[in-house]
């Protein structure tokens, strides 16, 4: 059956034939961009988006332009996210923090909006991106800078692998909604997330620092124990054969706690617990107590702190999305 009425309309791509028109839908997409081209007469371009869970998904196909990112300006009033690029047809370049990378079909390539960065694609191109906050990358923060700009090629099986599902997102754009959206963007940050993780344990290996090494030890030894009630500095500390004080030195040296992180990382994983379709019917404090948060008012509390809203009005408002 095809689609009529709102869902129809929402379903169309939006088509600009101007690099201002561009610039202006694009800026509204994603954050406050300035685009220019060298085919100004005959530039053409289309986006299609979606949102999927905690992504938005969004489908490009452009005429030959370059983008640039300056945060800061009046009109910019959005926090920082992240964007990771899955380049489907021509190439393009993407330059972040003192990293450059030209990217080929196939190639994934996570960038900030948060910082300044440029794209530049000198043919045209077709394109998809994932948007999404900082706080839903199962990732540290320190970690994560360190991939900016940096390309995810499809000679690894898993980019391979995970650039395919992407893809498939492209060429599907209309199963996009409902529970589906809400599954299939989980699944794609899962995807993202073990990408993400190997191409840092491959820059670990390759360190000759060892606390870097050290960091990601301890990091996934958190995230392995996670549901422990009793995971905590000396635990850890006494896992990794080093002093709490050390411990506490990596973490400061990421901007964080011990504590602090351990408590971001068991609430986001209560998080999306709640806004699962396939946990609706777990009660909330069973997801908390999962997760070593055993006094559920207590759990109301953080959680409510650390994103505005109850455990209740986050699951009720991902299910009714």
């Amino acid at each position: 059956m095809v689609p009529t009425g709102p869902a129809a309309e929402a379903a169309r791509p939006e088509l600009v034939e101007s690099i201002q028109d561009w610039a202006h839908l694009t800026s509204r997409s994603f954050a406050p961009l300035s685009c220019t081209t060298p085919a100004a007469r005959t530039f053409r371009a289309g986006l299609e988006d979606r949102k999927a869970g905690n992504l938005h998904v969004l489908h490009l196909r452009f005429g030959p332009h370059a983008v640039e990112r300056v945060p800061g300006g009046p009109e910019d009033t959005g926090g920082g996210r992240f964007k990771v690029s899955l380049q489907l047809e021509g190439r393009g370049v993407v330059e972040q923090g003192g990293n450059r990378s030209v990217l080929e079909p196939g190639d994934l390539a996570l960038y900030d909006t948060s910082a300044p960065y440029r794209l530049e694609f000198p043919e045209d191109s077709r394109l998809l991106v994932l948007m999404f906050d900082h706080r839903v990358l199962d990732l540290p923060p320190a970690a994560v800078a360190q991939l900016r700009a940096r390309r995810l090629g499809p000679e690894g099986g898993v980019h391979s692998m995970v650039a395919s599902f992407l893809g498939s997102m492209a060429d599907h754009m209309d199963v996009l909604t409902g529970m589906n959206a809400q599954r299939l963007g989980n699944s794609a940050l899962d995807l993202l997330t073990t990408s993400f993780n190997l191409e840092l344990d491959d820059q670990v290996a390759a360190s000759t620092h060892e606390k870097d090494r050290l960091r990601a030890r301890v990091h996934d030894f958190v995230e392995a124990n996670l549901s422990r009630p009793d995971l905590d500095p000396t635990t850890i500390a006494r896992a990794h054969y080093i002093s709490v004080r050390r411990l506490h030195q990596v973490f400061q040296e990421e901007g964080t706690t011990v504590s602090s992180w351990i408590r971001t990382r068991r609430l986001e994983r209560c998080r999306r617990a709640l806004e699962d379709p396939m946990s609706a019917g777990v009660p909330v404090a069973r997801i908390a107590a999962r997760w070593a948060f055993p006094d559920a008012a207590h759990f109301s509390r953080v959680f409510k702190a650390a994103y505005g809203v109850s455990p209740s009005e986050a699951r009720g408002r991902a299910l009714a999305g």
